[in-house]
């Protein structure tokens, strides 16, 4: 007769399949009407995996899963990001997990690696130590850093010494930036001194403090939160830093859509003005997910279909050395 630990272990794998079924369900009436989407299709920068224990009432994010629905969206090419700071997600989605889960699918899985930078400060205590792990994550096939997510200031030493690394790779790093992750104040003025010390590193901006500054005149508490619908004040960091520094880019996933669309006629002016800036994608991790305003964002502006193009995907392969 089967001990408890078994019945137990059963009833959670249960739960576990019963949970996945019922969001795949949701996904597909979700992505029932599907949306139109550019010719030749997106590219999605920014996407993670999940596994079994994220909850038995959501299920995995499996790449299965996730390559039919990029089927039913147009979406040609994903880049799968891990998550390996404590504080990032529920549970480290730690950069070995993707390497190992897109390995059969690296014609449209392309994964991404990322180190805490803490690490620095207690093992990967030199710049050899450094480069070698990153070296080892290039060689399985990562093509950039990130998502960076962890609880250390954007321009903490430890952070610079990883960024530092980084440039000597030529490897891009996407950040996340709010008040609890890559912390910044107003202005970014600790994202202006990564970006004048390291002018050959293409870093990628997202998250709620990243977008909160397209606007001026914001408050610390505005770093991490979204904004309602109203008019965008000028004076934005983004734009300020996007003029000075070339090696700066915006992830449009998660609240990007949103803070284009809160005052549309700034959306419009900065999708145009920023085209060759900014990189298209959606965030997705979470199968009770149904709805991803970044499928519709190009229906709400008008946009020669050469800015359409790079926001796309063409900002993306150009950055990555993507070919077809």
């Amino acid at each position: 007769m089967p001990g408890s630990g078994q019945i137990l272990r059963r009833q959670f794998m249960a739960d576990v399949a019963a949970g996945a079924a019922a969001s795949l369900a949701a996904c597909a009436d979700g992505g029932a009407a599907e949306p139109s989407f550019p010719p030749g299709g997106y590219l999605d920068d920014h996407i993670h995996l999940t596994q079994p224990w994220f909850g038995p009432e959501r299920g995995p994010l499996t790449a299965s899963i996730l390559l039919g629905w990029m089927d039913r969206h147009g979406i040609h090419k994903a880049f799968i990001l891990p998550l390996v700071s404590p504080e990032a997600f529920w549970y480290p989605i730690s950069t070995e997990f993707v390497l190992r889960e897109t390995a059969p699918h690296r014609d449209r899985l392309l994964p991404f690696c990322d180190i805490d930078p803490r690490a620095l400060g207690t093992h990967l205590t030199s710049k050899k130590l450094v480069v070698d792990a990153f070296k080892r994550y290039l060689d399985a096939g990562a093509i950039g850093c990130g998502e960076h997510k962890c609880r250390v200031a954007v321009d903490d030493p430890l952070n610079m010494r990883l960024y530092e690394v980084l440039a000597d790779l030529k490897l891009p790093i996407l950040f996340h930036l709010d008040n609890q992750s890559m912390m910044d104040r107003p202005g970014l003025p600790g994202l202006e001194q990564v970006l004048k010390t390291f002018p050959e590193l293409v870093m990628i901006g997202h998250g709620k403090g990243w977008w909160a500054s397209i606007a001026g005149g914001i408050q610390q508490e505005d770093l991490h939160r979204h904004f309602d619908a109203g008019q965008v004040a000028a004076g934005g960091a983004i734009d300020r830093l996007m003029d000075a520094y070339p090696n700066l880019y915006g992830d449009l996933s998660s609240g990007g859509a949103a803070a284009m669309l809160r005052d549309p006629q700034f959306g419009q002016a900065f999708l145009l003005r920023r085209k060759d800036r900014l990189l298209w994608g959606t965030d997705w991790y979470d199968l009770t997910t149904n709805q991803w305003p970044q499928l519709d964002l190009f229906a709400h502006f008008q946009l020669p279909d050469e800015a359409v193009t790079m926001i796309a995907r063409g900002n993306a392969k150009r950055l990555f050395a993507i070919g077809r």
